[in-house]
């Protein structure tokens, strides 16, 4: 079985002027240093079944998502601002949990109007919303993301064999009052019927 080739935006025209005499630079000829050109991105929220992957290049973009590959055009501003072109897929067909976690990838993928990001940590946002959460590899959001889903108890032994700082921040609804200082060892969690269901660093 195949799927559709998916067009999740439609090109902006660049304005230049082919009249001019003068070479337009790439939209993205000075990539943020934060976007970590060229390394892999890893999806960390939300929390969606199967693994999705996102990389930026020279005014490309490209990854995997939880069943195909999927590669495309952007924009991104020093500013925050970042649209996207054409972005199409491969037509490979997976289970039914994995296509549908893909489409609702590509969902969100395709609403992004801004980023923000420190070289380790990525969010995509429309407006103030935030939509997708990626982290480098080995990062401590990364291995933050494997603690979701697991009983308070044990996703606190995991974290602290591997170094880490734990601390819930919010059980059931109830926030819990902490201190604001960032720590990039020290993982946040959210829990809910005591299981862990969001992780922050910091």
């Amino acid at each position: 079985m195949v799927g559709a080739v998916l067009m999740l935006a439609a090109c902006a025209s660049d304005g230049s002027d082919p009249g001019s005499g003068d070479v337009s630079p790439s939209p993205v000829s000075e990539l943020p240093p934060e976007l970590a050109a060229g390394s892999e991105w890893i999806l960390v929220g939300p929390d969606l079944p199967g693994k999705a992957t996102l990389t930026f290049g020279d005014g490309q973009l490209s990854g995997r998502a939880q069943v195909n590959s999927y590669t495309g055009t952007f924009t991104a501003g020093t500013d925050g601002t970042m649209t996207l072109g054409p972005v199409a897929s491969t037509k490979m067909a997976g289970p039914p949990e994995l296509m549908k976690a893909e489409e609702q990838y590509f969902a969100l993928l395709q609403r992004t109007t801004g980023w923000e990001g420190d070289g380790v940590q990525l969010t995509l946002r429309a407006g103030d919303e935030t939509l997708l959460r990626y982290g480098q590899p080995g990062s401590p959001v990364v291995f933050g993301a494997t603690l979701v889903g697991k009983k308070v108890g044990a996703a606190r032994a995991a974290a602290e064999a591997e170094g880490y700082e734990f601390r819930v921040i919010s059980v059931d609804g109830d926030v819990r009052p902490v201190t604001l200082d960032y720590r990039p060892q020290r993982l946040n969690a959210v829990v809910v019927d005591g299981r862990v269901t969001e992780i922050t660093v910091g």
